[in-house]
This record gives C-alpha cells, structure tokens and sequence, in this order.
C-alpha cells in the first residue's frame, strides 16, 4: 500500500476509535490516551498523526459527516421523489438515529461552547449552505410568503430537535411528529 493511503487508512482508523469512545462515553472521554488505548496503538502512534484532542475530534466528526452524507445520498436516491422529499429525507437523518449522526451531534455540541478557528468553523458548518438552499427552495415552491425564514426556520428546527433527542434522550418518534408536521404547514405534500 502507498504511504499516503498507508496515512489515509491509519488516521481512519484512529477516528473511528474516537467515535467509538464519543458513543460510549461523549467527547469527555476522548483524550490521546483513550484514543490510543481504544484504537489498540501507542499513544506516540496518535500523536504522530493528531496534535491533541481537538484535531482528533475534528477529523472524527469530517469522517462522521462523509458517512452521513453518504446515508442521506443513499437514502434520497432510493426515495427517487421530488425535493421536498428529498429535504424530508436530510433533516429526518439531522435528527439523529442513527449512531454516527449522534456522535456527530454530540461533538458539534462539544465544540459549540468554545471558539473555533476558521478550519473547524468549516467542518461544522460543512454542508449546511445546501441545505438551508434546498429548504427554502422547497418552501418557495410550496408558496411561502417568506421563503428564507422558513426555510431557516425548518432547519433550525432540526437542529433543536436533534439536540433534545442526542443531548437529552427526547423520543426520536415524538421529534419525528414535530418536523413531519412543520414541513407539511410550510410545504403540504401536493
């Protein structure tokens, strides 16, 4: 194997260590220590590839986000719908069912009470654009008098929904209900 995919494969596998230890025990129990502990290698091993634990847990929550996107492209091609179904399809993934998305909520609430440089700025928010422009496409289309905050408004629902559900073990039927009955006032199935 090349170095570079060598380098690839081996910051893959300590993120994924990382992610199993935000799973079990949340972002505090992610030190280099854990990580290297959880991953079954030196702790001179993590260092190599990671400065400390706020790059480690940036690079797990990049890794966490491909995934997601890879499960919402998934899951929106086997819709094959409109974009309203398709918007239906991103925010039910936001709100955290499934494992890695909870981890990735849990490591963005992690870093939300702190500052954040410009390139941990951009993980966080990776992809959020698209989304807020699919939303308030939909809405428009739907014929909102106010497309941009509505379609704010929906994400930001999400958000706070996902939150209750990952944060504070809200039930993810009851979230369900609350965004299905929001996006079908501002955009009703035609």
């Amino acid at each position: 194997m090349p170095r570079s995919a060598d380098h690839t494969a081996r910051r893959a596998e300590i993120a994924d260590a990382v992610l199993a230890l935000v799973a079990r025990a949340g972002t505090e129990g992610v030190s280099l220590r854990s990580v290297a502990a959880e991953a079954g290698v030196s702790m001179g091993r993590v260092q190599h590839y990671f400065t400390g634990k706020d790059e480690l847990l940036l690079h797990a929550l990049a890794r966490s986000h491909q995934r997601m996107e890879t499960r919402i492209e998934t899951r929106a091609t086997a819709t094959g719908g409109t974009d309203r179904d398709v918007l239906a399809t991103i925010l039910d993934e936001l709100l955290g069912e499934h494992p890695e998305t909870r981890d990735a909520i849990r490591i963005h609430a992690a870093f939300a009470t702190r500052e954040v440089d410009e390139r941990a700025r951009a993980i966080l928010t990776d992809g959020d654009d698209e989304i807020l422009a699919l939303a308030v496409s939909v809405v428009r289309a739907a014929g909102s008098p106010d497309p941009d905050t509505d379609g704010y408004a929906l994400m930001m629902l999400t958000s706070g929904l996902s939150h209750d559900v990952v944060l504070h073990g809200a039930p993810l039927d009851r979230a369900r209900r609350t965004l299905r009955a929001a996006l079908d006032r501002l955009a009703p199935v035609s």
